[in-house]
């Protein structure tokens, strides 16, 4: 779905399936508010959002005060800068870039499905007849 101009032979970007990604999750999400379920659910997830807010908060000011954290955040960007420069790293970035393509592909799929009325039922017929 996110790739009809992609040749077979072509990788795919991440870049791109990342975007189409966040676009597949807000249109879900969109089609899920619509819903009263989702407006009941609004509150509480916006009070778990807050709740993670409070605790990244938290989490960041420990890494800034604590020199071990520093120490360790700073090794860690060094990896991952050596591993960007991998064959390995070039090898993750195509298998996720193919993997959300597939996720995008179903949220579509499913965000389809959402929007989509219920089937129409016809009139019934009652099969046993009446003997009053």
């Amino acid at each position: 779905m996110s790739q009809p101009e992609q040749k077979p032979d072509q990788t795919p970007d991440l870049a791109a399936e990342l975007r189409e990604l966040g676009q597949q999750i807000e249109a879900a999400l969109r089609s899920a508010l619509e819903s009263e379920r989702a407006r009941q659910l609004q509150q509480e997830l916006l009070n778990g959002l807050r709740a993670v807010n409070e605790q990244v908060q938290t989490a960041t000011k420990m890494i800034a005060e604590n020199p071990r954290l520093q120490e360790l955040a700073e090794r860690g960007q060094q990896a991952l800068h050596q591993i960007q420069q991998s064959q390995a790293a070039h090898d993750l970035q195509q298998t996720l870039a193919k993997g959300i393509a597939q996720l995008n592909e179903q949220l579509a799929e499913l965000i389809k499905r959402m929007q989509s009325p219920p089937p129409a039922t016809g009139e019934t017929t009652r099969l046993d007849k009446d003997e009053s």
